[in-house]
């Protein structure tokens, strides 16, 4: 049994323009050509949303501003739809199955894949420790073995489940002996506990990411997917800082941090 405390992000996707295929469009629509300010130097995210959004009045070369200046004016304004042209991809590891059950609550905007309990055998599975049990925090001895103890009992459990049900479950109830498996690893994760590590894929576009961070970040928020909101935002300030940089992390007395936005609920 191992044990872990913190998840692991890593940006998988992130957004592209083909420049050469734009500049076609400007050229048949007799349009000005792609201004400088649009190449927002490699934050490609943000000439997505500025080429999508003129597209509403085909303003390409007037009225121009700096694009940091445009994209804050669509985001003051709540013109939250253009935001939904980029897209970000996620691999996340180290959070636990109460975590993920509160994060595909999130459906408009967002893709998931997860790894699967009945596919994938979690006998030498991993156990998320939650942040008010974490081994920094002093004071907690008692109620961290009490936690421990538990996670090695339902270890157990699992093992002891499957080696039952690997005796006694007949193999002519099934037509392949991967579908007996299955079925095994499904009646056996019903003794498995909400720390249960897992892993998923996550695609998400920026308005729903937004909306996940300010609203995961939030104070009400349970503290471990409160910290993956935190983690995801650090990582988009620098993928895409003029979509995300108006988010502040604050500290917090008890030791956790909230993420507070400039321009709320995009």
């Amino acid at each position: 049994m191992s044990l872990t405390e913190k998840p692991s992000v890593y940006l998988a996707t992130r957004p592209s323009i083909d420049w050469e295929n734009i500049a076609r469009f400007f050229e048949d629509e007799n349009v000005p050509p792609i201004p400088d300010s649009v190449r927002a130097g490699d934050d490609e995210s943000a000439a997505v949303i500025e080429i999508s959004a003129r597209m509403c009045y085909m303003s390409y070369g007037r009225g121009r501003r700096d694009i940091t200046d445009f994209i804050n004016n669509l985001l003051s304004s709540k013109d939250g739809s253009v935001f939904e042209h980029v897209n970000y991809g996620f691999i996340i590891t180290g959070v636990s199955r109460s975590l993920t059950h509160e994060l595909v609550r999130h459906r408009a905007g967002f893709a998931y894949s997860q790894r699967s309990q009945r596919y994938v055998d979690e006998t030498e599975g991993s156990f998320v420790i939650p942040p008010a049990l974490s081994s920094n925090r002093e004071g907690i001895e008692s109620a961290r073995d009490v936690l421990d103890q538990a996670l090695i009992k339902a270890s157990e459990s699992y093992s002891d489940l499957v080696e039952a049900l690997e005796k006694t479950l007949p193999a002519d109830m099934f037509e392949m002996n991967t579908d007996r498996r299955k079925a095994i690893r499904q009646a056996a994760r019903s003794v498995l506990p909400n720390a249960t590590e897992t892993k998923i894929f996550v695609t998400a576009n920026v308005r729903a990411l937004r909306h996940f961070i300010e609203m995961r970040g939030a104070i009400f928020a349970d503290w471990e997917i409160r910290h993956l909101a935190i983690e995801m935002l650090q990582i988009l300030q620098k993928e895409a800082p003029l979509l995300f940089g108006d988010f502040e992390i604050e500290e917090l007395p008890d030791g956790t941090s909230i993420t507070v936005p400039t321009y709320s609920k995009v």
